[in-house]
Order: structure tokens, then C-alpha cells, then sequence
């Protein structure tokens, strides 16, 4: 008989954002820091970076990354692009279908919703400036981790020091794999087997773009 997924652990992204944060100001490698720049990667990361930026000071803001979908299984990731111009592609893209062709048209068609979103959730203004500051990624969650490496490698680039990476569950080789692209990467969770980031939580509903927004508003003017 196969292993059955474990009980849920966190009752909704916000309730995974406050065991980050607890996590996150004991940290040695933020300790002695300014407070970060707290950078969500959407839609799902914002909830859980919401309590986090209010833990440690920071200030909220995201990280638009978006996957490359494989061919014919658009949830799978053979990759990933940032809104900066960096793509990353995993090994196993090629053996999934995606060749050049594709890729060229699936880049495309990812930095165009980048920058609709862009528009979207911070109108008026583009992307934070980072260089030489601390700064937090967050997600809700790391399968594949090629969402969170094209992020982590676009900060690396850009110059954020230091560089903390963090989710509330993640797929013990993702997140492995993630530690020679930041100074700390923080997971609560990594469960072997490791099913879905869904499984961790009780809530998973899908946030929207109206979410994302208002949380970004809320953090901007919290009185």
C-alpha cells in the first residue's frame, strides 16, 4: 500500500506567513540587517509574505517570476523567466517537448503577463531596487523550485545582499538544490515523499489578482 499524504500543516498561506516569520527573526543571517525588502512571488506567496514583512519590518513588495510551462502539461515547469530578462531552463526540458521553437513563444507569452501584472499590482512604478539590500523571497510553496531559482539568480544578479529564500513546504531536492543560490534558505516543511504543495495546507483556495492587490495597498498604507 503507498504512503498516504500526512495531515495538513498550516491552516491557510497566512497562518504558514506567521510560523515563517517566527522562523525568519530568529535567523542569524537577517540579524544583523537592515529590515529586508520582503519581495512575494504571486499570486500565492503574498499572503505568506504579508506577516512576514510585519515581523521582521520590512517592506512588502514582489518578485515577478513566472514558469515555463511544458508542453501539453501546463502545470509542470520546465523552467522559468524573471521581469528582469533572466530565463532559467531546467535539464529535463528538452526531453519534455520543449525545444526552441516552443520555448521562444512560451517566454514570450510569460513576460507579457509579467509585465501586465507589473502594471497591475504596483501601477505607476516597476520593480524595487535591490542592490545591496537585504531582501526575503517568498513563496507558498517549492516543487520543481524553478519559479524560486530564476527569482533567486535574477536578485543574485541585481546584487541583493543578503539573500534569504523561504517557504512554508517544499520538496526536499528543490530546496537542496536552492541553497547554492542564496545565503539561507528556510523551510518549514519538507515531506518524503513529497506529493503537492496543496497537501500542507487546510486552505488552498487560488488567490486572485484583487487579493494580491489589496494586500500590496494594505502593506503600503497600514494605518
Amino acid at each position: 500500500m503507498p504512503d498516504m499524504p500526512a495531515a495538513a500543516s498550516f491552516l491557510d498561506r497566512a497562518a504558514a506567513g506567521h510560523a515563517l516569520a517566527e522562523a525568519l527573526a530568529a535567523h542569524e543571517a537577517l540579524s544583523r540587517c537592515a529590515p529586508p525588502l520582503v519581495l512575494a512571488i504571486p499570486r500565492g506567496g503574498v499572503p505568506v509574505a504579508m506577516p512576514i514583512a510585519r515581523q521582521l519590518n520590512g517592506t512588502l513588495d514582489v518578485l515577478l517570476a513566472h514558469k515555463l510551462r511544458a508542453p501539453h502539461h501546463a502545470e509542470l515547469a520546465v523552467g522559468a523567466v524573471d521581469e528582469f530578462g533572466g530565463i532559467f531552463l531546467a535539464d529535463h526540458a528538452l526531453s519534455l517537448g520543449a525545444t526552441g521553437t516552443y520555448l521562444s513563444h512560451e517566454t514570450a507569452r510569460q513576460r507579457a503577463l509579467i509585465q501586465q501584472r507589473r502594471q497591475a499590482y504596483t501601477p505607476g512604478r516597476g520593480a524595487p531596487h535591490v542592490a545591496g539590500r537585504p531582501v526575503v523571497v517568498v513563496d507558498d510553496g517549492i516543487a520543481t523550485g524553478a519559479t524560486m531559482t530564476a527569482a533567486l539568480r535574477a536578485m543574485r544578479r541585481l546584487g541583493a545582499t543578503p539573500l534569504v529564500a523561504c517557504a512554508p513546504v517544499g520538496a526536499r531536492d528543490a530546496i537542496q538544490r536552492l541553497n547554492a543560490l542564496a545565503d539561507a534558505v528556510v523551510c518549514l516543511q519538507t515531506p518524503q515523499p513529497f506529493y503537492a504543495v496543496s497537501v500542507a495546507y487546510n486552505d488552498f483556495a487560488q488567490t486572485d489578482d484583487a487579493t494580491v492587490i489589496a494586500l500590496l495597498a494594505m502593506a503600503a498604507d497600514p494605518g
